[in-house]
């Protein structure tokens, strides 16, 4: 079953995205900012299919997420 990692700080936006992923039989796993996302990134290997993450968030912005996770998990397939 595909996993999927979605970081959004607006709670009502992540919840909605994990939801709808969720309908279509994905495994679902959300966080607050880039920060977290890192590191639940770095806490389960990148055992992740597709990264989902808002651009504009605090602690470190989607953008930035994004780069870390191609440079530690180059398998693993980003969607800004």
């Amino acid at each position: 079953m595909p996993k999927v990692l979605i970081a959004d700080d607006e709670d009502s936006m992540r919840q909605l995205v994990a939801r709808a992923i969720a309908m279509d039989g994905h495994v679902t796993v959300t966080a607050e900012d880039g920060a977290e996302a890192l590191d639940i990134l770095t806490r389960e290997a990148g055992a992740f299919d597709l990264l989902l993450t808002d651009i504009q968030m605090p602690a470190m912005d989607g953008i930035a997420l994004a780069q870390a996770a191609a440079r530690d998990f180059p398998a693993l397939k980003s969607l800004l």
